[in-house]
């Protein structure tokens, strides 16, 4: 099951404003946009978002921005959505970055947040150039929460189910995984005969291919 899949089944996106934060390439924000959404790609680094608009389609707006500081309108989304990204969200400014989806979004606008388990091949092998075990821990913990004692959000939904990416050569892995960082990129030199080793022993060739896999779980809130 992919991320934009499963979202469609809770929410209809046609014609709907959705808010794509911490968009990275823009991957999600094209299927969203693909799906019938007027997409709002935000994007803190700014060479990820001067590549993304020479890249994606005219339908979508990239932005920059920044979860605590998003550049929308008070009311103007339908729905925000987080793939695989609250995580990265700075510890001291999550909770502000939740005070924005709740301002961006309109009366009974929806919040979709997807976050990777800190386990699975994936994990297994990322681990070694970026450990997020504590981030990832903690997100979850967030999510889990932010539903109770009557709170902003009410949570509708919660769905685990396991990504799984194809990497035919190791040279795929560094170009989609490490080489997008600075940070794991010079981590991952340091330490490269180890992840090419774990890399190889990871991959899943059960069926033919040469795939990774990364649980993780969906969460659906509506705005009170």
């Amino acid at each position: 099951m992919g991320h934009i899949e499963h979202l469609s089944t809770l929410f209809d996106l046609k014609n709907k404003a959705v808010a794509d934060v911490g968009a990275g390439s823009g991957a999600f924000s094209v299927q969203l946009s693909q799906a019938g959404a007027i997409v709002s790609a935000i994007e803190i680094d700014p060479d990820k978002v001067a590549a993304a608009r020479e890249k994606l389609p005219s339908g979508v707006a990239v932005l920059e921005g920044r979860a605590e500081a998003l550049p929308l309108a008070d009311g103007s989304q339908d729905l925000l959505c987080y793939f695989f990204s609250f995580h990265h969200v700075p510890q001291e400014v999550q909770t502000l970055a939740l005070h924005e989806a709740c301002r961006v979004l309109n009366p009974g606008g929806r919040l979709h947040i997807v976050e990777p388990y800190p386990y699975g091949s994936m994990f297994d092998v990322v681990r070694l150039v970026e450990d997020e075990t504590v981030v990832r821990t903690r997100s979850h913990q967030i999510m889990a929460t932010l539903a109770q004692n009557g709170g902003t959000f009410e949570l509708l939904d919660k769905a685990e189910y396991t990504l799984s990416r194809s990497y035919p050569a190791f040279e795929d892995f560094l170009k989609q995984v490490v080489r997008v960082d600075p940070a794991r990129k010079r981590i991952f030199e340091e330490n490269r005969a180890e992840v090419e080793e774990r890399f190889e022993e990871s991959l899943d060739r059960s069926s033919g291919g040469h795939l990774l896999h990364q649980p993780c779980a969906a969460y659906h809130f509506r705005k009170r």
